[in-house]
C-alpha cells in the first residue's frame, strides 16, 4: 500500500542550468555550460566529484583516443593534461593509468575556477514538470528538502534518475534480438576465448563490481596471468583443496567445473599510478539493478565480501603478489548498466561496430564492444569496432517527451550492445561536454525544444572548444577499416 508523507520545502535555489550527477559526464557538462556564461549548479549525492571514476576507482580512463591514437580532445583532454601536470615523475596518470582521488580534486578545481556551484550531499527525490517542460527538482539535503529551479536540466546521474523521475521512457537490460544482431555483425564471441556464447534471455544486464587497490606488488610478474581463465590444474591444486578455503561456495566463488571459481572467472589486474600499485577488477555480482535500492544494497554487500578472498587468492597464486596489501576498496559499487534513455534517436550496436556516419554526430567513441557476461563467469563478449571511431548522434541525448532536458554519460539512448562501449569514461566525458554546450546554446538562442537546436552550430561550437569531431560531408575522412585485434 502506497503511503504519502508531506514534508516542507526548506529552501529554493534558481539557476540557468541544473545538472544531476557529478561523475565525469556531469562535470564536463557543467564546465561546458559555465564557460559559456550561464549560472550552473551541479548536484551530487556524495562528497567528491568523479563518480565511479573516483569513488568507484574505475580505471583506467579509456576511450580518450581513436584507434589511430589521436585524442578526441575537448574538456576530457584538458582534464587529463591537468592531472599529468600535477603529478611527480614517479606517477603515471592519464588515459592509461588513472588516479581516482586526483581526478576528483582536479575536476573540483576546474569547476570552481569556472564558477560552477557544486552542491555536495544533495540527492534527487522528485521532479516537477508542466507539460513538456521540467520546472524544478526536489532534492534531499542535510537541512531538509530543497527545490532547484532552472531553465535547462541535464541528467548525468548514470542511472537515469532524473529522466526516470520526470516520467521519460527508459529500458533496462538487453532488448529482444540484440544478441542475434551482435552475432550477425560477427562479434558474438568471447574475448580471447573465441568460443560460442550462449546468449541470455532479453532483459539481461551486465554485472557489477567493486574495485580495490593493492600495493607491495613486484611488477611485471602478473602479465601472463592477466585477463585469462585458469583451471585448478594450472595452479597444481585440486577442487578439494579449494573447498577447504573459508570463502568456497560463497557468492562469486561457486563451483565452476574445472575452472578456478573466481567471481569474474578470470584475473583482471590494472597497473596503478605508482610503482607496485595495482587496481584489481575481479569482483562480480550478477542481476543487479543499480536503480533499485534493495538490489543495489545487496549487490554492494556481496561484492565487498569478495574483496579479501580475492586478495587472498592473489597472494596464494600469482607470483609477485605474495606480499600484496590492501590500500583501499572503492566507496561505490561499479554498476555497468542500469536504465537507458529511450531517446529520439537510439544508437544501435551494429551502427557502432560498423562506424555508420551520423549527420548529427556530437561525439566519437572507440572502445571495444565489451559486454561483461550477464550470467556470471565467462569472458566478456564482443570485440573491436571496425573503424578508427564511431559516431554518437545528438538525438541519443534528447528525451522524447521533455523539451528542456538532456542526458549524457552512461544512460544515453543506446541499445544493450552499443552501451557496452559508450559507457566508458572517456566517451561519457565527451557526451557530457556536448550536453552542457547544447543546454547553454538553447538558452542563448531561445530554443524551446532542445531537439530543435541547430546541430551544425553545436558541432562547430564543440570543434571551436577543442573537441575533435568529424562531420559527414564536411570535415570527415573516409572510414578506415581496421583489422580485428586479438581480443
Amino acid at each position: 500500500m502506497e503511503k504519502t508523507v508531506v514534508l516542507p520545502i526548506q529552501s529554493e535555489t534558481q539557476s540557468d542550468i541544473l545538472i544531476v550527477g557529478g561523475g565525469p559526464a556531469g562535470c564536463c557538462a557543467a564546465l561546458a555550460a559555465a564557460r559559456q556564461g550561464w549560472n550552473t549548479i551541479l548536484m551530487d549525492e556524495c562528497g567528491m566529484l568523479g563518480g565511479l571514476a573516483s569513488l568507484g576507482m574505475v580505471a583506467p580512463i579509456s576511450a580518450t583516443k581513436d584507434r589511430r591514437g589521436e585524442s578526441f580532445g575537448g574538456i576530457m583532454q584538458e582534464v587529463l593534461d591537468k592531472m599529468h601536470a600535477f603529478c611527480t615523475d614517479g606517477e603515471r596518470p592519464g588515459a592509461e593509468h588513472s588516479m581516482p582521488s586526483l581526478l576528483g580534486l582536479t575536476l573540483l578545481d576546474m569547476l570552481h575556477k569556472a564558477g560552477v556551484q557544486v552542491h555536495f550531499f544533495t540527492k534527487l527525490v522528485s521532479v516537477e514538470r508542466n507539460g513538456r517542460k521540467l520546472t524544478g527538482v526536489i532534492a534531499a539535503t542535510k537541512s531538509g528538502l530543497r527545490r532547484y529551479c532552472a531553465k535547462q536540466f541535464i541528467d548525468a546521474s548514470g542511472d537515469g534518475d532524473l529522466f526516470a523521475n520526470a516520467g521519460e521512457e527508459s529500458v533496462f537490460g538487453s532488448e529482444p534480438g540484440v544478441y542475434d544482431r551482435l552475432i550477425e555483425a560477427g562479434l558474438g564471441r568471447l574475448h580471447f576465448d573465441h568460443s560460442k556464447y550462449t546468449c541470455p534471455a532479453p532483459g539481461a544486464v551486465q554485472p557489477s563490481s567493486v574495485m580495490f587497490t593493492v600495493g607491495g606488488v613486484k611488477e611485471g610478474s602478473y602479465a601472463q596471468y592477466n585477463n585469462k581463465r585458469f583451471t585448478y590444474a594450472d595452479f597444481g591444486i585440486t577442487r578439494e583443496d579449494f573447498e577447504k578455503l573459508p570463502y568456497a561456495n560463497q557468492v562469486g566463488f561457486e563451483e565452476n567445473g574445472d575452472y578456478l571459481p573466481l567471481p569474474q572467472g578470470r584475473f583482471l589486474i590494472f597497473q596503478g599510478a605508482r610503482p607496485g600499485e595495482f587496481i584489481i577488477n575481479m569482483s562480480r555480482v550478477t542481476e543487479i539493478n543499480g536503480a533499485d535500492a534493495d538490489s543495489l544494497n545487496q549487490g554492494t554487500l556481496d561484492a565487498e565480501l569478495q574483496i579479501l578472498p580475492i586478495l587472498d587468492l592473489l597472494r596464494r597464486l600469482i607470483p609477485g603478489f605474495e606480499h600484496a596489501y590492501l590500500i583501499q576498496p572503492s566507496a561505490r559499487l561499479g554498476v555497468r548498466e542500469s536504465r537507458r534513455l529511450v531517446s529520439r534517436r537510439v544508437l544501435h550496436g551494429e551502427e557502432a561496430i560498423n562506424c555508420v556516419p551520423m549527420q548529427d554526430v556530437i561525439a566519437h567513441g572507440s572502445y571495444i564492444i565489451d559486454i561483461h557476461d550477464p550470467k556470471g563467469k565467462s569472458m566478456a563478449l564482443g570485440g573491436p569496432v571496425r573503424c578508427s571511431a564511431y559516431d554518437i548522434p545528438y538525438g541519443a541525448l534528447v528525451p522524447k517527451g521533455a523539451d528542456n532536458l538532456l542526458v549524457c554519460g552512461r544512460c544515453i539512448g543506446v541499445d544493450h550492445v552499443a552501451h557496452s562501449t559508450t559507457r566508458i569514461i572517456g566517451t561519457c566525458m565527451l557526451t557530457g561536454q556536448a550536453a552542457g554546450t547544447a543546454a547553454a546554446m538553447c538558452i542563448r538562442d531561445n530554443v524551446e525544444d532542445a531537439g530543435a537546436l541547430n546541430v551544425s552550430a553545436l558541432q562547430h561550437r564543440l570543434i571551436a572548444d577543442g573537441v575533435r569531431l568529424h562531420i559527414p560531408g564536411e570535415n570527415d575522412r573516409s572510414p578506415e577499416i581496421i583489422p580485428d585485434e586479438e581480443i
